[in-house]
Protein backbone atom coordinates (compact mmCIF):
# COMPACT_ATOMS: atom_id res chain seq x y z
CA UNK A 1 0.00 0.00 0.00
CA UNK A 2 1.35 3.57 -1.10
CA UNK A 3 0.48 6.62 0.34
CA UNK A 4 -0.44 9.35 -2.20
CA UNK A 5 -0.03 12.30 0.40
CA UNK A 6 3.03 13.78 2.36
CA UNK A 7 3.15 15.64 4.87
CA UNK A 8 4.73 18.99 4.40
CA UNK A 9 6.37 20.40 8.00
CA UNK A 10 7.04 24.47 6.92
CA UNK A 11 9.25 26.52 9.09
CA UNK A 12 7.65 29.21 10.89
CA UNK A 13 7.25 32.28 9.40
CA UNK A 14 8.81 35.29 10.92
CA UNK A 15 6.95 38.29 11.58
CA UNK A 16 7.47 41.79 10.71
CA UNK A 17 7.58 44.15 13.75
CA UNK A 18 4.72 45.53 12.41
CA UNK A 19 2.67 42.11 11.70
CA UNK A 20 3.80 41.80 15.71
CA UNK A 21 2.33 44.85 17.22
CA UNK A 22 -0.92 44.16 14.82
CA UNK A 23 -1.22 40.76 16.80
CA UNK A 24 0.06 42.52 20.17
CA UNK A 25 -2.93 45.39 20.24
CA UNK A 26 -5.41 42.73 18.85
CA UNK A 27 -4.76 41.23 21.67
CA UNK A 28 -4.93 43.47 24.35
CA UNK A 29 -8.15 44.85 22.70
CA UNK A 30 -9.36 40.91 22.92
CA UNK A 31 -8.12 40.54 26.38
CA UNK A 32 -10.14 43.73 27.71
CA UNK A 33 -13.03 43.12 25.25
CA UNK A 34 -13.33 39.68 27.22
CA UNK A 35 -13.03 41.28 31.02
CA UNK A 36 -15.05 44.26 29.68
CA UNK A 37 -18.19 41.74 28.84
CA UNK A 38 -17.79 39.51 31.81
CA UNK A 39 -18.51 42.97 33.57
CA UNK A 40 -21.07 43.97 32.17
CA UNK A 41 -22.57 40.43 32.29
CA UNK A 42 -21.85 40.55 35.98
CA UNK A 43 -23.86 44.08 36.92
CA UNK A 44 -26.42 43.49 34.40
CA UNK A 45 -26.90 40.52 36.91
CA UNK A 46 -26.39 42.44 39.77
CA UNK A 47 -29.07 45.32 38.40
CA UNK A 48 -31.43 42.24 37.78
CA UNK A 49 -31.58 40.75 41.51
CA UNK A 50 -31.91 44.52 42.94
CA UNK A 51 -30.61 43.07 46.37
CA UNK A 52 -28.86 46.25 47.46
CA UNK A 53 -25.48 43.94 46.23
CA UNK A 54 -22.78 46.29 45.22
CA UNK A 55 -22.66 46.50 41.52
CA UNK A 56 -20.04 47.70 39.59
CA UNK A 57 -19.37 51.46 39.57
CA UNK A 58 -20.31 53.34 35.58
CA UNK A 59 -16.24 54.85 35.99
CA UNK A 60 -15.07 50.95 36.36
CA UNK A 61 -17.09 49.91 33.33
CA UNK A 62 -15.28 53.01 31.32
CA UNK A 63 -11.66 52.54 32.51
CA UNK A 64 -12.27 48.42 31.39
CA UNK A 65 -13.65 50.23 28.14
CA UNK A 66 -10.90 52.67 27.89
CA UNK A 67 -8.34 49.89 28.24
CA UNK A 68 -9.44 48.28 24.87
CA UNK A 69 -12.53 47.09 26.16
CA UNK A 70 -14.85 48.56 24.11
CA UNK A 71 -15.64 46.35 21.72
CA UNK A 72 -16.67 43.64 24.66
CA UNK A 73 -18.44 46.33 26.62
CA UNK A 74 -20.35 47.73 23.21
CA UNK A 75 -21.52 43.48 22.67
CA UNK A 76 -22.31 43.15 25.80
CA UNK A 77 -24.19 46.17 26.30
CA UNK A 78 -26.34 44.87 23.17
CA UNK A 79 -26.37 41.03 24.47
CA UNK A 80 -27.47 41.78 27.67
CA UNK A 81 -29.27 44.86 27.03
CA UNK A 82 -27.73 46.98 30.17
CA UNK A 83 -26.63 50.29 30.01
CA UNK A 84 -28.14 51.01 26.62
CA UNK A 85 -30.87 54.05 27.74
CA UNK A 86 -28.28 55.64 30.17
CA UNK A 87 -27.04 58.59 28.23
CA UNK A 88 -24.61 60.20 30.26
CA UNK A 89 -23.15 56.79 30.26
CA UNK A 90 -23.58 56.17 26.71
CA UNK A 91 -21.95 59.72 25.69
CA UNK A 92 -18.72 58.88 27.52
CA UNK A 93 -19.07 55.34 26.07
CA UNK A 94 -18.87 56.57 22.39
CA UNK A 95 -16.04 58.77 22.78
CA UNK A 96 -13.95 56.13 24.33
CA UNK A 97 -15.31 53.47 21.34
CA UNK A 98 -14.67 56.78 19.11
CA UNK A 99 -11.32 57.31 20.34
CA UNK A 100 -10.00 53.09 19.94
CA UNK A 101 -11.73 53.21 16.52
CA UNK A 102 -9.68 55.97 15.35
CA UNK A 103 -6.86 54.85 16.48
CA UNK A 104 -7.02 51.27 14.84
CA UNK A 105 -7.62 52.86 12.04
CA UNK A 106 -4.49 54.87 12.30
CA UNK A 107 -2.61 51.99 13.43
CA UNK A 108 -3.70 49.77 10.63
CA UNK A 109 -3.41 52.89 7.95
CA UNK A 110 0.09 53.07 9.62
CA UNK A 111 1.38 49.72 9.32
CA UNK A 112 0.34 49.49 5.99
CA UNK A 113 1.73 52.48 4.65
CA UNK A 114 4.86 52.78 6.25
CA UNK A 115 6.16 49.22 5.17
CA UNK A 116 5.41 50.59 1.63
CA UNK A 117 7.13 54.10 2.41
CA UNK A 118 10.28 52.50 3.24
CA UNK A 119 10.75 49.98 1.12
Amino acid sequence: MSSDWQLVVQPPVALTVAELLLRLILAWQVVWGLVAFVAMWRDKGLAAEGQGRTRTPERELHALEARGGWLGSWLGQRVFRHKTRKVAYQRVFRRIALVWALADVLIVAGLILLPAIFN
